[in-house]
């Protein structure tokens, strides 16, 4: 891994733990094995390191998205490897920071500073999430078409309900100790289905599959 890489890695590492403000380059330099006068070899400031690292996180997202629906046929198992690709994605995210596979990582709080703070971050944000409506979309119209998913729906109010069910599952999983996603994501993605599908009856074996975090770099795409 390059020095720019292990630099945007402690990074991202670094502000999802203490926040914009309260981590410092100095601190960045060490956990690389560098002097801090090394990070401007690669980066203006911390304001342009804080702006790649955001916008690693939404690569490696947009890129966990993609390659789960490859090679994929129906619209349920679609939606299913979304959902399932976030997971691993949040639990990999965990794994960086230190926190055990049970903590989901609060990413709201990360993002909602930046996009006040920052034109390009709010860009970026309504970048991932209109890629990621887009997509919920095609598979929606694919599944109505195939008789998967109920034709009275409309695709479009559909596709965000989708959306806010993952993304309220996720925020709610890191404030509310109750609440934990990855003991919950087979049910939870079963009554999902349940209220947009044709089907009688849900699949069997949803979410059979494990997530399993694995040591990646947030420094490259994921």
């Amino acid at each position: 891994m390059s020095t720019r890489d292990k630099i945007i890695d402690a990074s991202i590492k670094n502000f999802l733990i203490f926040g914009y403000d309260n981590t410092s380059l100095s601190t960045i330099a060490a956990e690389v094995g560098i002097k801090k006068p090394s990070i401007y070899y690669h980066f203006k400031n911390k304001e342009e390191l804080f702006i790649v690292s955001v916008n690693h996180i939404f690569d490696s997202l947009e890129n966990y998205v993609s390659d789960s629906i490859k090679n994929v046929s129906s619209s349920y198992e679609m939606l299913e490897n979304i959902f399932l690709s976030l997971i691993d994605f949040n639990k990999n995210l965990s794994y960086i920071v230190g926190n055990n596979h049970s903590e989901p990582v609060n990413l709201y709080n990360l993002f909602h500073f930046g996009k006040n703070k920052y034109v390009y971050i709010r860009e970026r944000i309504d970048k991932y999430y209109n890629y990621l409506r887009s997509t919920i979309m095609d598979i929606i119209k694919m599944g109505q078409k195939n008789k998967e998913i109920r034709k009275d729906l409309d695709k479009e109010l559909l596709t965000l309900q989708i959306i806010s069910w993952i993304e309220g599952f996720f925020a709610l999983s890191s404030i509310y100790s109750y609440f934990d996603i990855y003991d919950m994501y087979q049910s939870l993605y079963d009554n999902m289905w349940k209220m947009i599908t044709t089907q009688t009856k849900p699949k069997k074996g949803f979410f059979n599959r494990k997530a399993n975090p694995k040591t990646i770099s947030l420094g490259t795409k994921w």
